[in-house]
């Protein structure tokens, strides 16, 4: 039986997060990303950062731990056995994306499933619930990455990143799209070591059921808008 004053297991959870954050960032950042998180519990608030990496800008690979890599374009049941397994942090509606066409690139270290990249079917992403965008056909938008723990350490992310750009049907692309929300400072990182490079921002305001999106004049200038996605499906 639960003692009458035991912290709940959700609570402990968020504790133990925070406490990770304040040894990685610091108490300033961790108690801005905690009123973040306040803030988005009554009213959606946050600013994107739109960030871009070149072909150009790629990030070179170690010749050696290469040759123990190898990708391929995930199959609907390579996407269902990931699910089933649990481990994978898929994003929510993995099997949904790949119906309407995206594509996950999985990655390899001796020829064990190691980590994953998806890469967006068309110019439209949407970055969050009611906010899309059209983004300069010459780039691919990638978005949730993602390398297993256990496999961390033989770049797994640059690799994706170069073979992305080399499949037959994205050969034309000038680089990778995609985005990182400002207090994700982990993931923020580490798009940085990857080469991305911010373009732009966008900031976010509203409720769930409408935002208001304040797009940044560079990320106008290079064709960025926002769009509503039911106009380009149909």
């Amino acid at each position: 039986m639960k003692g009458k004053w035991e912290i709940p297991i959700k609570v402990k959870s968020e504790l133990k997060a925070v406490k990770e954050l304040r040894s990685r960032f610091g108490t300033a950042r961790t108690l801005q990303h905690v009123v973040f998180r306040l803030v988005n519990k009554v009213i959606c608030f946050d600013c994107l950062h739109i960030i871009i990496l070149d072909r150009e800008n790629l990030k070179s690979l170690d010749p050696v731990k290469t040759q123990r890599l190898s990708t391929k374009i995930a199959t609907l049941e390579d996407i269902k056995e990931m699910e089933k397994q649990g481990c994978w942090d898929l994003p929510k509606g993995a099997i949904e994306y790949f119906n309407r066409g995206d594509s996950c690139l999985l990655s390899y270290v001796d020829k064990k499933l190691a980590g994953y990249t998806w890469a967006l079917k068309d110019e439209y992403p949407t970055l969050i619930p009611g906010l899309t965008i059209s983004i300069p056909r010459e780039y691919l938008y990638n978005f949730c990455g993602f390398t297993h723990p256990d496999f961390r350490g033989y770049g797994l992310q640059s690799y994706r990143h170069y073979e992305l750009l080399n499949q037959k049907q994205w050969k034309n692309k000038k680089g990778l799209l995609g985005f990182v929300v400002y207090t994700n400072r982990s993931s923020r990182k580490g798009q940085v070591k990857g080469g991305y490079e911010l373009i732009g921002k966008i900031y976010v305001i509203g409720r769930k059921s409408h935002v208001l999106a304040i797009i940044g004049k560079k990320l106008r200038n290079r064709g960025i808008k926002r769009i509503n996605r039911l106009s380009v499906e149909k």
